[in-house]
């Protein structure tokens, strides 16, 4: 089950894809929950030197072992958040022998395989009133990174009671301490494309910040969808691209939604990222079409439940003027131990810090139907509680926003 040259039958598929894009809407079957395989060979030939080559996953069901050639050189559990393996070290001893690099004619074999099995120890649970798809459902994306490279933007917008005036942190992480020398350039564009503020500083930690003033901001909302781009460039490095917001809102006690200053009545629905015939590898056409039909019935306001969904379902949103609810997958079926609770901490985490920019999310949501029991001998309301709060101290330690 570990071997990905002793598969004996392939097809030719297209990635995004998903195995289980025909079974899961065939009433008349179960569908499809096991191991898969996928493989290709890649030509790398990365510009940077001693830098990294990375295969970024942008979703897998469900759990995934990622090889070159029959080497093993990452492991992840959970469907829905992105995640990377690095191939660097691999690619570079695969060259090392002649003959396998005759056989694949220079090429670099790589081999993945997906598990969408039912396990008692992953989040989302089987209970879930939802397809636990499986298969490379997102897209795969091979990238070449310099020896030293950003690996994280993190942008907090604030404005003041009358929105004149904002203010941008902006927070900044790189793959390694070692970087003395460095300098960061930072810029910010108005939603026409002009430069409204700029900055260079030397980094001194590695987890740094530092502040811009933008005057008269143009807010962020439904009816007015107003993004900026904040680029962050390391000299010498890579450059990360966000489209950021501003807005404020607030939730009254026993009151109405205010964004902005101004009562705002939310209208909305819930989305599943899923489609017949394709399951969950939906086309950028697809999510846009249907994002557009949303927004033209009056949505204003969305859930995706029940996991993290694509960051292309959150592009649209901000440049739609959809407000999110965002959640993790710990959908009924109880609570499991310190393995099935870390998970939950480690995707609550992943995706925060992966959507975190996005100005259409108000709300981190931590489950669904968590008094559903059903998975496990034992059923723990407190348990199911204190897990809740902890998960709450998680988020907002997270998003302070």
């Amino acid at each position: 089950m570990g071997d990905p040259e002793s598969v004996p039958i392939w097809s030719k598929v297209s990635l995004p894809h998903c195995v289980n894009a025909e079974d899961a809407v065939d009433p008349d079957v179960n569908y499809y929950q096991g191991p898969m395989w996928y493989k290709t060979t890649l030509e790398i030939n990365n510009p940077h030197k001693n830098g990294r080559t990375i295969l970024h996953f942008e979703g897998a069901g469900q759990k995934t072992k990622v090889y070159v050639y029959m080497t093993l050189v990452a492991e992840h559990v959970g469907g829905y958040d992105e995640w990377d393996a690095d191939i660097t070290e691999a690619v570079a001893e695969f060259r090392k022998n002649d003959s396998l690099v005759k056989r694949f004619k220079g090429k670099i074999p790589v081999s993945v395989r997906c598990d969408n099995s039912r396990d008692l120890e992953m989040m989302p649970s089987d209970l879930s009133d939802f397809t636990i798809y499986g298969g490379l459902y997102r897209y795969v994306d091979l990238m070449y990174q310099p020896e030293i490279y950003l690996t994280n933007v993190f942008a907090k917008p604030t404005i003041d009671a009358n929105g004149k005036n904002a203010k941008l942190n902006v927070m900044f992480s790189l793959n390694t301490p070692n970087y003395n020398g460095k300098q960061i350039q930072i810029k910010l564009l108005d939603t026409k494309g002009k430069e409204v503020a700029s900055l260079s500083k030397n980094i001194s930690t590695a987890d740094t910040s530092c502040d811009i003033s933008v005057k008269q901001p143009s807010l962020w909302s439904p009816e007015n969808p107003n993004l900026y781009q904040l680029e962050v460039r390391l000299v010498d490095g890579n450059v990360i691209s966000s489209n950021i917001g501003f807005r404020n809102f607030v939730f009254e006690d026993h009151g109405p939604f205010i964004l902005n200053g101004k009562r705002l009545l939310l209208k909305g629905t819930h989305r599943h990222e899923d489609h017949a015939g394709v399951g969950a590898a939906m086309t950028e056409d697809m999510m846009r079409e249907e994002m557009i039909l949303m927004k033209s019935m009056g949505v204003n306001f969305i859930r995706l439940g029940h996991y993290q969904q694509s960051s292309i379902i959150l592009n649209l949103c901000d440049s739609l003027g959809i407000i999110v609810w965002e959640e993790i997958p710990w959908c009924r079926g109880g609570l499991g131990n310190e393995v099935y609770q870390q998970q939950g901490k480690r995707m609550l985490t992943n995706m925060i810090h992966q959507h975190y920019n996005h100005p259409s999310i108000i709300i981190w949501g931590l489950g669904n139907e968590n008094d559903w029991p059903g998975d496990f001998t034992t059923f723990d309301n407190e348990a199911i509680r204190t897990y809740m709060k902890e998960l709450n101290v998680l988020a907002h330690r997270l998003d302070t926003t």
